[in-house]
């Protein structure tokens, strides 16, 4: 994989794409972007989603000026004023992220303990785990298209009635 890599997964029959961004700019905190067709949402240690400038569904409030496509809608930021018990630089860099950690009932969880408790519960009840081998193969394919994509520098798409990148 190069140093710099900007990537677009698009998933047209869930709607939406996701913009994948790996630079050696570890300093500056970025967050995970998931981008609609209406807004886009930002997800770090805040969450914030954004109006985008063609919405069909917000034209009416963005052509009224109630919606600045230029500023967030909304932003939550569930940990403003707490206390930072983060101590290595690993985890900084997950955490600064929004990626260690979820906010259930006003609580924050380490999301280690919710994929264990997942996992105990499968094996109770033997249900499927949500972060299963399915997932984790599609986002292993994902991984390698955009890797063939930067090699073949084309565009690759995903044939799921063979199981290969074409």
């Amino acid at each position: 994989m190069p140093d710099v890599l900007h990537t677009v997964l698009e998933y047209p029959d869930r709607g939406m794409a996701v913009t994948y961004s790996a630079t050696l700019s570890s300093g500056r905190s970025r967050g995970r972007l998931f981008m609609g067709n209406d807004a886009s949402m930002e997800i770090g240690n805040s969450i914030s989603i954004t109006a985008d400038g063609e919405s069909k569904r917000y034209r009416d409030k963005i052509d009224a000026g109630i919606i600045d496509t230029q500023s967030p809608m909304v932003t939550i930021r569930p940990d403003d004023g707490g206390v930072d018990a983060v101590t290595s630089a690993t985890e900084k860099y997950y955490a600064d992220r929004g990626l260690t950690t979820t906010t259930i009932g006003g609580r924050s969880i380490d999301i280690t303990h919710l994929h264990v408790k997942n996992w105990i519960n499968c094996i109770r009840n033997g249900d499927k785990p949500k972060a299963n081998i399915d997932m984790a193969y599609e986002v292993g394919m994902a991984i390698l298209m955009a890797h063939r994509s930067y090699l073949e520098k084309r565009q690759v798409s995903w044939d799921p009635v063979n199981r290969r990148i074409v």
